[in-house]
């Protein structure tokens, strides 16, 4: 008895907690109102985004308008970078990592809408962010993951055509990390954060955050004759590793919070070629070679970025969707990427 006492009390204050730190707000714009949740020190929606804007690229998931009550729209980067009502924004990716450490540990079912996902999810919503498994729109058209998995915009820049998004949802591709760089031109879903008093300015000083995220071409560079990568052919003799279990997914091979053994179980020629003037934004060429069936696999680079950390990046396409190899030289490694994080292959050189 006295335990059930003990667990009613702090449900009860538990609750009282959430009451006093819900809110609602009204969008002039189109008379929506939106629930809202102070969690720490930040003021979030608890609901995802629904406003039509003017100008941009949104969409209802499947184009059926019985969606969006529930789900929001899913909007492209750009236009998610500038829909928000006066008064709030698109988050930063630094902007939901201070959620996240508040939340703590195991943040992802904390923040899940119990009623909106499978019962394997353990959603628990403890925070009041009820975050809903509203899916994506991919950049080919193909609306994927509506019931499996959350996919929220950041206004945080990557590189090139790519921006960083988080998700949530442990079943939903890219469960092994919950921020990713991603095709800008993908449609997600939309959780704007309350702009603070000393951050706010103007309108003007708003719009002008938003506009210097825009990406703009970057200039043109000349290298020194020992830069890493230059106009020709590099080859690395490689070797690839055997997989990661499942419930260690490849993406933490490519951090530094998992590393799979190396077992070699394929060898290959990696061939980069560098075959225009400039290493940084000409063409390049990446071949394959399996040494064993003498297969070769030819991907066209179309972007190449060099990172501060000495790691090289050379951005593909692969049936339509951004992939990446990442030559990182210290630990002597070529990761294939793919755009979600659904995968990695890793290749180990000496």
């Amino acid at each position: 008895m006295k335990n059930i006492v003990v667990f009613i009390c702090i449900s009860l204050l538990n609750s009282f907690s959430f009451s006093q730190e819900q809110g609602k707000f009204t969008d002039a714009r189109d008379g929506k109102v939106y629930k809202t949740i102070k969690i720490g020190n930040q003021v979030w929606m608890s609901e995802n985004l629904s406003y039509k804007p003017l100008n941009g690229n949104y969409y209802a998931y499947n184009n059926e308008p019985s969606n969006v009550s529930k789900y929001g729209y899913l909007y492209d980067w750009n236009t998610a970078c500038n829909v928000c009502p006066i008064g709030w924004k698109l988050p930063s990716n630094s902007d939901f990592l201070e959620l996240t450490n508040f939340i703590g540990q195991d943040f992802k079912p904390k923040m899940m809408l119990k009623s909106a996902w499978p019962i394997d999810e353990n959603a628990s919503n403890n925070f009041g962010f009820s975050g809903l498994p509203a899916g994506f729109r991919d950049q080919t058209g193909v609306f994927r993951y509506l019931g499996i998995g959350g996919y929220f915009w950041t206004s945080t820049f990557s590189h090139q055509s790519f921006a960083f998004a988080r998700e949530i949802g442990k079943n939903a591709g890219n469960w092994g990390s919950h921020e990713f760089g991603t095709n800008q031109y993908i449609g997600m879903s939309v959780r704007c954060i309350k702009v603070e008093a000393d951050d706010s300015g103007s309108n003007e000083e708003l719009d002008g955050e938003y506009s210097e995220r825009e990406y703009e071409e970057p200039k043109k560079y000349t290298y020194s004759e020992d830069y890493t990568i230059k106009k020709g052919i590099t080859e690395y003799l490689v070797y690839k590793t055997q997989r990661c279990i499942e419930t260690q997914d490849d993406y933490y091979n490519y951090t530094d919070e998992y590393k799979c053994e190396p077992t070699k179980i394929e060898s290959y020629k990696i061939t980069i070629d560098i075959h225009l003037s400039n290493p940084r934004y000409d063409e390049a060429k990446i071949n394959m070679l399996n040494l064993k069936t003498k297969k070769i696999t030819e991907f066209d680079i179309e972007y190449v970025e060099d990172l501060d950390d000495g790691s090289i990046i050379f951005v593909f396409s692969q049936f339509d969707a951004p992939n990446q190899f990442i030559l990182d030289q210290k630990s002597k490694t070529i990761v294939w990427y793919s755009e979600w994080g659904h995968w990695t292959e890793t290749y180990f050189y000496k």
